[in-house]
């Protein structure tokens, strides 16, 4: 009888660490399964998640729970970030590690979240020694919105092959991220963990919850999938269907940006955005003018439905082709080709977002908006700066930003303004780096954060002995938010020696006041 207990109990421990299924109901991460790390840096909230606690700086916070299940199965597993996650704020999950401390850990998989806050997406990397490999690019985009809440899903077969799937709040089904078999693959593993990076306002704005890695299961290999974009329906996660109302609310689409002076054999183009919780089919929206009080030149942008996620963008053009041609573009899919839309003019005008009959939002626009520092608008989108302002609401439009190309068509607007305050306008994300082209912190990413719209920015780099070597940025206007990157290189193309450089940032917003800044950072070599 004791033999079998034995024997009982051992498989029992087996079966327990080969597996994880954590939903912290029980309102603790200490037991069942235990987790380990910077246990005093999170808690359970009054919501039953597990949740980072408030930071008095940034920093790098980690939990790791035992886990020896890494092949043919299956891992699931919510996370909530409640803000757009950047490379300076976001998150990693260890599907496989080989150490406890992930800070340490050199054989491992992970998912990251977390880019420029712009072509977020939901990627899986490797991790060999000093080596990181991408594994699977998730579609671009679809971790870039404002806040984050989404379930992942990823399969690992007997054979090797990776699947990677996502279902965020505002989706009924998951969406196939991406596939991909890993040659000379880690085939073991001890730890199961989660790990955030974050600045000082974002510390406590990591949430998970629902932990669960079992074995594979044929269910698992083919999950329902979300709808593509020019579907009336979506499918629910029971296989059926979910119908799209077309009846859309004020202010549930609203426009984003307008380019209505394009350059040379440019054309027109107007940005819409989803501001609601729902998708929302776009079959009764149509575009017009208003022309002495009247509605005019009403143009329906579709005959077939459209299905628009929530939180997400769509550029109506008659020639994507050519906006996709003069502008950067994140995400290709972010365009539909209507056959016409009303003639915008050049200096003054109007334009109606309609469904059916009614009038969901109106932007009276005028050449005036744009920035005094644009000497030539043409080529120059208008971009919207807040979802919660009126849309006519004075300086709640203004010129995109020359440092993302004067337009932003499909991805969030160069001037968007973030509801929080900013503490530091200008910080590097780190302060040593090396431009070997290893792949590991090759530019000095120069991250700023604005408060006003349309600063102009001049940075130059000084060497320690106090000579110019390089102007990264003379006269330029910046967005709400974004990044400038110094390769290393002086004016001649050449690259400078190891050692410390000075930074000296200038700031102008419209109204003449300067801020300054004064950073210091290290240019390292490898031997």
């Amino acid at each position: 009888m004791k033999k079998c207990l034995l024997l009982y109990a051992i498989f029992y421990w087996n079966f327990a660490v080969c597996q994880v299924n954590e939903t912290f109901n029980d309102g603790n991460f200490t037991s069942s399964p235990a987790w380990g790390g910077d246990v005093s840096a999170f808690k359970i909230n009054s919501s039953g998640r597990l949740q980072s606690m408030k930071s008095d700086s940034s920093g790098s916070i980690y939990l790791s729970t035992p886990n020896s299940m890494g092949r043919d199965c299956t891992w699931e597993f919510t996370v909530e970030m409640g803000f757009a996650a950047t490379s300076y704020n976001r998150t990693r999950i260890y599907l496989i590690a080989d150490k406890a401390d992930l800070n340490v850990a050199s054989n491992a998989y992970f998912i990251q979240i977390g880019i420029d806050g712009f072509t977020d997406s939901y990627d899986l990397y490797r991790l060999n020694g000093t080596n990181l490999q991408l594994l699977i690019k998730g579609l671009e985009g679809r971790a870039s919105a404002s806040s984050l809440n989404t379930r992942v899903k990823v399969n690992r077969s007997s054979t090797g092959k990776w699947e990677l799937w996502s279902r965020n709040k505002e989706e009924s089904a998951f969406c196939r991220e991406g596939e991909k078999t890993n040659t000379s693959p880690i085939l073991s593993t001890s730890w199961f963990g989660v790990q955030c990076v974050f600045t000082k306002t974002r510390s406590d704005l990591f949430y998970f919850d629902d932990f669960m890695i079992r074995k594979l299961t044929a269910e698992d290999s083919n999950p329902s999938v979300v709808a593509p974009v020019d579907s009336t329906n979506i499918p629910d996660t029971g296989g059926g269907t979910v119908p799209i109302a077309a009846i859309i609310g004020k202010n549930e689409i609203l426009i984003n940006e307008l380019l209505f002076n394009p350059r040379g054999d440019g054309v027109d183009f107007l940005e819409i955005y989803n501001n609601s919780d729902r998708p929302i089919n776009l079959e009764n929206l149509s575009v017009a003018t208003i022309k002495k009080d009247t509605l005019s030149s009403i143009k329906r942008i579709s005959n077939i439905g459209i299905t628009l996620l929530s939180h997400c963008y769509l550029v109506l053009s008659s020639d994507p082709d050519n906006i996709k041609a003069e502008y950067f573009t994140k995400d290709a899919n972010a365009f539909l080709k209507v056959s016409a839309l009303p003639a915008f003019s050049n200096d003054v005008g109007v334009v109606v977002l309609l469904s059916d009959s009614s009038i969901i939002d109106q932007f009276n626009y005028s050449e005036k908006l744009h920035s005094p520092l644009i000497n030539n608008p043409d080529g120059v989108s208008l971009e919207r700066l807040s979802f919660n302002t009126a849309t006519n609401e004075p300086g709640n439009f203004i010129s995109a930003a020359a440092a993302v190309g004067y337009a932003t068509p499909g991805y969030k607007n160069s001037q968007y303004k973030s509801e929080e305050e900013v503490s530091d306008a200008v910080t590097l994300v780190s302060k040593t780096f090396s431009p070997d082209n290893d792949g590991i912190e090759d530019q000095l990413i120069i991250r700023y954060v604005l408060n006003k719209p349309g600063t102009l920015a001049n940075i130059a780099v000084y060497s320690s002995g106090g000579m110019e070597v390089k102007q990264i940025s003379k006269n330029v206007t910046l967005g709400t938010e974004g990044e400038l990157l110094w390769d290393g290189a002086d004016e001649n193309a050449s690259l400078m020696p190891p050692g410390i450089y000075i930074l000296y940032i200038t700031l102008t917003d419209m109204n003449g006041h300067t801020q300054k800044y004064r950073k210091a950072c290290v240019l390292a070599h490898k031997f």
